[in-house]
């Protein structure tokens, strides 16, 4: 089976961090590298909407070219976005 990790690993070597700009957050935010992938959805976005259809289809691992966190949270309340 394969992990996370691994994906990521894949990603990291068709775009690597040492090329992107000082304003971007890629690579994993959230989660653990070595659990193993169950399904992958891919979007622009990783919004409300693409998250629900992710647990829908049981997809553990979501690549989105805007990552859900950019800039320096400051607090998860409920009452914003993130």
């Amino acid at each position: 089976m394969v992990q996370i990790g691994e994906i990521t690993g894949f990603l990291d070597n068709l775009a690597p961090p040492s090329l992107q700009e000082e304003y971007d957050n890629a690579g994993l935010l959230t989660g653990n590298r070595e659990d193993p992938v169950r399904g992958v959805l891919i979007a622009l976005d990783s919004t409300e909407e693409v998250i629900d259809e992710a647990v829908a289809l049981d997809c553990n691992l979501i690549i989105a070219h805007h990552p859900i966190i950019f800039r320096g949270l400051k607090k998860i309340t409920g009452s914003n976005y993130v």
